[in-house]
Parts: C-alpha cells; sequence; structure tokens
C-alpha cells in the first residue's frame, strides 16, 4: 500500500536511545506500556535495525483528531525530528509486539534495503499496540 503524508509527523526524541535496532524497539515497548492510550513510538532505522532516531508523540487533542479525520493540514507541536511529508510504502504488521518478532519480521522485509525506513508503535486501546513500518526505496 502507498502512503501519502500531507505533512511531517514530528516527534519528541527519547533519551539513552540504543543504536542496537532491537533494543530501542523493547524501549518503544517499555514507554508506550505505561503512556495513555493514544500515544505513539517512532524509531528511524536503517535496514540493518541500527536506530539513527527515535522518539514518541502523546495522544492528538481533540481539534488534531477532527484535523486528521477531515484530511486537513492542522498546526503541530515542534518536534526533535519528523518523519517527513511524501508518499511511503506502509505496511501494518500483523505482529505480536515483542522486540524480538519485530525485530527479525524487519530484518526479513528489509532485507533489500530501502534508504528510509520509519517504525512506527501506536497505543490503540491499554492492550493492543498497532505496528507499522513505512519506507522508501
Amino acid at each position: 500500500m502507498l502512503l501519502h503524508l500531507l505533512q511531517d509527523i514530528p516527534y519528541i526524541s527519547f533519551s539513552d536511545l540504543p543504536k542496537d535496532g532491537e533494543k530501542a524497539i523493547e524501549k518503544m515497548l517499555g514507554f508506550l506500556d505505561s503512556a495513555p492510550v493514544g500515544s505513539e513510538a517512532c524509531l528511524h532505522i536503517t535496514s540493518i535495525l541500527t536506530t539513527l532516531e527515535g522518539g514518541y508523540q502523546d495522544p492528538p487533542g481533540e481539534e488534531m483528531r477532527l484535523a486528521v479525520e477531515k484530511g486537513e493540514i492542522h498546526p503541530h507541536a515542534e518536534g526533535d525530528f519528523s518523519i517527513e511529508a511524501g508518499s511511503y510504502k506502509f505496511l501494518q504488521l500483523p505482529i505480536a509486539p515483542q522486540a524480538d518478532l519485530i525485530a527479525n519480521r524487519l530484518l526479513e522485509l528489509l532485507s533489500d534495503g530501502p534508504s528510509v525506513i520509519y517504525l512506527r508503535i501506536l497505543k490503540e486501546s491499554v492492550v493492543e499496540l498497532v505496528v507499522q513500518l513505512l519506507f522508501k526505496s
């Protein structure tokens, strides 16, 4: 599937983010475990799962939620890094949110070495996380 982002998605950087992808995923999952529903975390990674940067985003407010539903450009808080607006290949991974399973699946999917890779994990409910992959070749 192709995803077209109309604007950047900013994130606040995690402190002390491990360079090892699996350990960085563990950090994301730990953060989301205690974060409120609607939060998300993102890693910018290489095809061999080296972490370039990573961070989180708090749940959207009502104004932002309505703007997203309508497909409108909306003001967004500044972040330390962003997924830049543009077109991405998009996969929602039907996988348990466990660091080792996610890391192994990513290594399988990214073996051809896309140049831009983002891993997003969204907290949909108290017990449900959604794992997404956005990448460009």
